[in-house]
């Protein structure tokens, strides 16, 4: 703060100077009068010339008097004078006063800033410590201390200034489920891939051995919790990301009613997932498996799902509105309820699918669907012929 004793010496010099001036002025006064006074009685006693004792007491008087208010009118203009003198040095004062706070709270404010980039230098240093300390803590070779890292992470997205580390850290959760829970799907002995080869294989080829469903790793569930959690509503614009889990192994992997909006899950083994009430919004799904998984009341608005392989997935009131379903592969789906408005199902395999009582779907987006005579429709469409037809038909 600015040093307040130059601005007291300053006040105490001119106080001194004051009763200086004040001393003279009252001496000047006195002396004036006095010599008025003088004056005044001889020019009276020259000009009057009383001669009686009656009129020398007469002449005193009017000299006392006319003295006197001659004293209260130079009194009074003296006061006067020095009321606006001390109105002037009191404005002076105040306007010096006013002056020193301004400084002073320029100072303060100056000196809260510097602190506060102090702060902010202090708490970037320490968060990116933390975050390279939780990078090694994924590295381990020791789950409680992979764990350790992964909840570290999500305290530093969500303690972050503005969450500025949003991104970051959702990029290194989901590359670390990339890399450690990647999978090698088989090549898929489906009716939609014998479509598309020209090639005649029956019901049994179709429904070989399915992959033996196993749990997910530990550190595998725990960065799924955390995507879950991470309240993408509450992060600014420029600090989002989409979800890249391209290829992952999240078989069985409990994601209802997470947030996936945007996400790219191509390639993704979702087998058996619980999707319910999710939001998968334009989110990738191209070539993903999702083979009995659960997306009732799910959100795949605009989503993409061509070569999806979905047979026995459960899609009951799911939001399929504009989905891209080409060739995938929807045999055994329980679509019933599903909204279908300008879905793209050409190649789409709906052979014993259920579609009863959903919405959106016309004769013409099925003409070029693969389809069977258990497959039920609503019952404002009827069959195509085709799907009676043998294969050589």
């Amino acid at each position: 703060m600015t040093d307040s004793k130059p601005t007291e010496d300053r006040d105490d010099m001119e106080q001194e100077k004051w009763y200086d001036r004040t001393r003279y002025q009252i001496l000047l006064f006195a002396v004036g009068i006095a010599l008025f006074g003088l004056v005044l009685g001889l020019a009276l006693d020259w000009y009057i010339d009383p001669q009686t004792s009656t009129q020398k007491k007469d002449l005193v008087q009017a000299l006392g008097l006319i003295t006197a208010g001659v004293a209260g009118a130079v009194g009074i203009f003296f006061t006067w004078r020095g009321q606006e003198r001390n109105q002037r040095n009191t404005q002076e004062q105040f306007r010096l006063t006013r002056q020193s706070q301004q400084q002073n709270q320029q100072s303060t404010q100056a000196q809260l800033e510097n602190a506060q980039e102090e702060l902010r230098l202090t708490r970037q240093g320490q968060i990116t410590e933390r975050f390279t300390r939780a990078i090694d803590q994924l590295g381990s070779e020791k789950l409680e201390i992979r764990l350790g890292g992964i909840y570290a992470l999500e305290r530093i997205d969500k303690e972050s200034p503005e969450r500025a580390y949003h991104g970051t850290v959702m990029e290194v959760l989901t590359a670390y489920v990339r890399e450690n829970s990647r999978w090698e799907p088989e090549e898929p002995s489906t009716s939609t891939t014998a479509s598309n080869e020209g090639v005649e294989q029956d019901k049994g080829g179709e429904q070989d051995a399915q992959p033996t469903l196993r749990g997910l790793p530990t550190d595998i569930l725990a960065i799924l919790d955390v995507l879950i959690r991470r309240e993408e509503e509450r992060v600014p614009e420029e600090h989002r990301v989409i979800l890249d889990l391209r290829e992952a192994d999240l078989q069985g992997a409990n994601l209802q009613e997470a947030d996936l909006q945007g996400a790219n899950l191509q390639g993704a083994n979702l087998h058996k997932a619980n999707l319910q009430g999710a939001n998968l919004q334009e989110a990738s799904l191209s070539t993903a498996n999702l083979q009995e998984a659960f997306l009732h009341k799910a959100n795949l608005h605009k989503a993409i799902l061509q070569r999806a392989f979905l047979r026995e997935a459960i899609f009951r009131n799911a939001d399929l509105q504009g989905a891209d379903l080409k060739w995938a592969d929807l045999q055994e789906a329980d679509l019933q309820g599903a909204r279908l408005y300008r879905a793209n199902l050409q190649g789409t395999d709906l052979r014993d699918a259920d579609l009863r009582g959903a919405s959106g779907i016309r004769g013409v987006d099925i003409e070029w669907t693969i389809g069977s005579n258990e497959t039920q429709l609503p019952e404002t469409l009827n069959r195509p012929k085709h799907w009676s037809e043998s294969r050589e038909e």
